[in-house]
């Protein structure tokens, strides 16, 4: 029965949606003009597939989102992997990630316009400054959780420091570095998307730039869920990789339920 429910989960919270959203169009809680109703952006959202060009363009802004996501992980256990190893480093590191962790996107695309160019080197400097945090962070904390029973056993085994870390410590912290990069995938829809808008040629965040200039509410509104789809899109590729690689921990902790 749980495993059907958790089935079911996505379309009753977008039916939850649906309806809610008509509940207030019908209601007049806001300006029809600016709140149209569900069929309205459905329509819409018809149109632009119609007419071409959309989902070209969300290939666009997903694959960046996702390749973002991919080398913003890397960069983040590899960081974490070194603070484990080197302390001092580590200490050193958090400073400058409580420094530069709190900057929004839309604050790092106007300098970093002057410094890269428009192209994929300014998407690949935003969405990675900006998802790098949560795998880097929670990396860190369980490498530093792994039991001492676990470590010991590994020292009477005589493995190396570096055998320790790839045989005995990360396997154990990749499900709580799972649940960073899971937190990442959001950040990095929000990062290409922002960055689209304010100095993007192409992409759901220049569309949404364009229609919401020419006063074509529906249109944004459509756009806007269609990148909140993509949102759910790269959290679902997430959780697959999870499972590939964490499948023990799940099955632990459906055991323990």
């Amino acid at each position: 029965m749980s495993r059907v429910l958790t089935s079911l989960r996505i379309p009753i919270a977008v039916l939850v949606v649906i309806g809610v959203w008509q509940a207030v169009y019908l209601a007049g809680v806001a300006n029809p003009k600016y709140f149209p109703s569900v069929f309205e952006i459905a329509s819409a959202f018809w149109v632009m597939v119609s007419t071409g060009g959309l989902l070209a363009s969300d290939a666009v802004s997903f694959s960046r989102a996702a390749m973002g996501l991919v080398a913003a992980s890397i960069l983040g256990i590899g960081l974490a992997v070194l603070s484990d190893f080197y302390p001092a480093f580590g200490k050193g590191f958090q400073y400058i990630s409580d420094f530069v962790q709190p900057i929004p996107p839309a604050a790092l695309v106007p300098t970093a316009v002057f410094a890269l160019g428009l192209g994929w080197k300014l998407y690949a400097f935003v969405i990675i400054l900006v998802t790098v945090w949560p795998p880097f962070m929670n990396g860190v904390a369980a490498l530093r959780a792994v039991g001492s029973t676990q470590i010991n056993t590994g020292r009477m085994l005589g493995l190396t420091p570096w055998e320790m870390m790839w045989q005995i410590k990360l396997p154990a912290a990749l499900p709580e570095i799972f649940s960073g990069i899971r937190y990442a995938a959001t950040l990095s829809i929000i990062a290409v998307t922002v960055s689209e808008m304010l100095a993007g040629r192409d992409g759901i965040g220049f569309l949404i730039f364009k229609k919401a200039f020419a006063l074509r509410t529906a249109d944004v509104f459509a756009l806007m869920f269609l990148v909140a789809f993509n949102g759910v899109l790269l959290n679902l590729a997430v959780g697959a990789l999870r499972r590939m690689f964490t499948g023990w921990h799940l099955q632990m902790t459906e055991r323990a339920r």
